[in-house]
């Protein structure tokens, strides 16, 4: 017949106990951050609105993509810049991107640029991407 030792069974609880509280505080600051990561990340974050990006100001290089405005694109041959407009829900983006535009570069498709926001709102763009739509339509 085994005979327990009185204190045994009572310090197992305790250090269990510790075991689990420790895991906890070790657990949710690495979850926390996990969580953080993942939400902030360009892998699930491509790019922001054009209203989002007016919001926050962000300092660095983001992506910010849109319609563009019918009626706003303007190529300069001399200096090689494409000058246009991005449709935000309550206000535009003014971008000029130095470079060729793609072959679907129109008026109406979403243009994701990726570029830094100037002091005065307008946008500077080093590389230009167009959405590819859905649909593919034959041309007129």
């Amino acid at each position: 017949m085994a005979t327990a030792i009185p204190g045994i069974e009572e310090r197992k609880g305790i250090n269990l106990r510790w075991r689990y509280v420790f895991v906890v505080v070790l657990l949710v600051p690495v979850l926390a951050h996990l969580f953080f990561a993942i939400t902030r990340s360009p892998l699930t974050n491509y790019y922001v609105t054009v209203d989002e990006l007016v919001q926050s100001a962000p300092m660095s290089r983001v992506r910010v993509g849109g319609p563009i405005t019918p009626g706003t694109i303007r190529w300069n041959n001399a200096s090689r810049t494409l000058t246009f407009q991005l449709q935000g829900e309550t206000q535009a983006l003014i971008v000029t991107y130095r470079g060729f535009a793609p072959d679907s570069f129109r008026d109406g498709a979403t243009a994701i640029v990726e570029g830094e926001l100037n002091g005065d709102g307008t946008f500077t763009g080093y590389n230009l991407l167009i959405k590819c739509p859905h649909q593919y339509v034959p041309a007129l």
